[in-house]
């Protein structure tokens, strides 16, 4: 052991003997170990200890519902929380639930209302009505209304694109024409979509088609925006354009039809015609050269050698022929 430690034994000891002889004056006696008597029979107490005797912690700095077991604690009451527990989690006391709802006590300052029939919601402040008893009659996503239970019957609430006393109707959203400047109309379901004419955009064909914002006009040109009423007129003009009329309507077709098969008709006829005439001098013509070579033998025959003239009249001339036996020649 050295001097040091030697020393401070003693200096322990003295203290311990003076405490516990002024402790022993006072009386009742002080804490042994958080306080001390003086001569004047009054406790002393030791840092974060305090009261009569010595014998009671001192909380921390501003705790204002909390106990401690060593000094400078701040250990909470039951309802209540934070470091210097001045938090009140007893929600229930602000008796939160309405129309003779039950409050109970939950963790971390909450709490939950037992509501009695016909109320409902987190303070039992709805009244249950028809919505609530018999259920939503609505259809398609439809809301059910009760005037916040004191409705005698529900009623509902329809999403855009239906109707009805339970959303059942399915509304045509084309009717009216939601679209403008001509445009052409298409439900959806709920919904409607424009196809707009040219020079026409947006959801309903409202907006005009602005050419001149994309500057066209190149080389110091201007563009000038047509106006609305001469696009129409362009329009309209274009469509009769390009409509398709007829070279010939049907009356006048079935009349050059029938002319031209009685046109056919007589030149076939007048063909037929100049044929059969042609045909009948060719055929008489055979028959009179038949007919002269009849005639010429005949007369051969019954001559005795001098000349003989012969006339014989054709259809279309009249010839003399001179027929002579001996040199069997035929002079015309």
């Amino acid at each position: 052991m050295t001097a040091t430690e030697a020393l401070l034994r003693v200096l322990l000891l003295l203290l311990a003997i003076g405490h516990s002889t002024h402790g022993a004056e006072c009386f009742p006696a002080c804490d042994p170990k958080n306080g001390f008597c003086e001569d004047d029979n009054v406790c002393r107490c030791q840092p974060g200890w305090q009261g009569p005797l010595c014998d009671q912690c001192v909380t921390s700095p501003g705790c204002v519902n909390g106990l401690c077991e060593e000094p400078w604690q701040c250990i909470c009451k039951d309802g209540w929380d934070g470091k210097l527990c001045d938090i009140d989690v007893r929600a229930c006391t602000s008796t939160p639930c309405s129309n003779n709802g039950t409050c109970v006590d939950l963790d971390s300052g909450r709490y939950e209302c037992s509501c009695p029939p016909g109320f409902s919601g987190k303070d039992c402040q709805e009244k249950d009505g028809p919505c609530v008893i018999n259920g939503s009659p609505c259809q398609h996503g439809g809301t059910c209304v009760d005037d916040e239970g004191r409705a005698s019957h529900a009623s509902c609430l329809c999403p855009p694109g239906f109707s009805g006393n339970f959303c059942e109707i399915v509304a045509n959203s084309c009717t009216p024409n939601p679209c403008e400047n001509d445009g052409v109309c298409t439900d959806i379901g709920g919904d409607f979509r424009c196809r707009c004419p040219a020079g026409f955009i947006d959801k309903t064909c409202s907006r005009p088609v602005t050419i001149c914002a994309s500057s066209p006009c190149q080389n110091g040109g201007t563009c000038l925006q047509h106006s609305q009423p001469e696009h129409r007129i362009l329009k309209v003009s274009m469509k009769e354009l390009n409509k398709s009329t007829p070279l010939l309507t049907e009356g006048q077709a079935i009349c050059f039809t029938i002319l031209g098969v009685l046109t056919s008709l007589v030149v076939l006829g007048t063909v037929g015609i100049v044929f059969l005439n042609k045909c009948e001098a060719w055929v008489s013509n055979l028959r009179y050269s038949h007919m002269l070579r009849k005639k010429k033998n005949l007369l051969l025959q019954y001559n005795s050698g001098e000349d003989l003239a012969v006339n014989i009249i054709f259809p279309e001339k009249i010839d003399m022929a001179t027929f002579s036996k001996e040199a069997g020649e035929e002079e015309i």
